[in-house]
């Protein structure tokens, strides 16, 4: 009788624990973010996302804020449910005064063509290089 030979995937390598806690803090404020937009306008959603209490600690680098759009970007990615560019930068924006850094959510539409594009900004630079290449920016809240 021979034995049935299964073959079976490396475990994925645990995420520091750091990283957990990020991908939960972007889990919940997308869950948060969602329900204020529909029971809210997008200045009262605004208001409520930028108003999270700044930490004692020094302002991320241009690097650290990055980090968090692409987290935020990737968290959403594997969420259910909408991840569109005015969620994501919603999110963004509940995180960032959470690390001491103001952010602006910028509104905007496709240099060649239409429909509505939202991105954050920080410091009048995008939280993610490529938004500012492609997008032609209407309003900053």
């Amino acid at each position: 009788m021979t034995a049935a030979v299964t073959s079976f995937a490396p475990p994925r390598p645990l995420l520091p624990p750091a990283q957990l806690r990020l991908r939960a803090e972007i889990a919940w404020s997308t869950m948060r973010v969602r329900r204020l937009l529909r029971r809210n306008d997008l200045s009262a959603t605004l208001d409520r996302c930028r108003a999270a209490t700044a930490q004692s600690a020094p302002a991320p680098s241009r690097d650290e804020v990055v980090n968090v759009a692409r987290a935020v970007r990737r968290t959403l990615g594997a969420l259910p449910g909408d991840s569109r560019g005015l969620i994501a930068s919603l999110v963004l924006i509940a995180a960032l005064p959470r690390r001491g850094v103001a952010a602006s959510l910028v509104v905007g539409r496709p240099r060649n063509g239409f429909g509505p594009h939202a991105w954050v900004e920080v410091r009048g630079l995008p939280a993610l290089p490529a938004a500012r290449d492609k997008f032609a920016q209407l309003a900053a809240l």
